[in-house]
């Protein structure tokens, strides 16, 4: 039961990291949405780069995180693997 309940946890934690992740990735892509509105409506050129490139940064981070929860979750698993092997 402990290896079934330790992959349960481990799919556990990546189903909410990716969730986290997800709900980051939708922030950046509402701030990319406002940042465009705002042009349209005239905003100066700094504002609109401005709240453009928190919206990249943002992703940027968003996607740097999936890379390690992939790689950390991976690794766990691979672990827990090769010790029951």
């Amino acid at each position: 039961m402990g290896d079934k309940q330790t992959h349960w946890e481990l799919i556990m934690h990546f189903g909410f990291s990716l969730l986290y992740l997800l709900v980051l990735a939708t922030g950046a892509a509402l701030i990319e949405l406002v940042a465009r509105g705002m042009r349209w409506l005239g905003v100066s050129d700094f504002t609109y780069y401005a709240l453009s490139g928190t919206a990249h940064l943002i992703l940027l981070m968003d996607i740097a995180l999936l890379v390690c929860v992939l790689y950390f979750s991976a690794r766990k698993l691979l672990r827990g693997a090769r010790h029951e092997g």
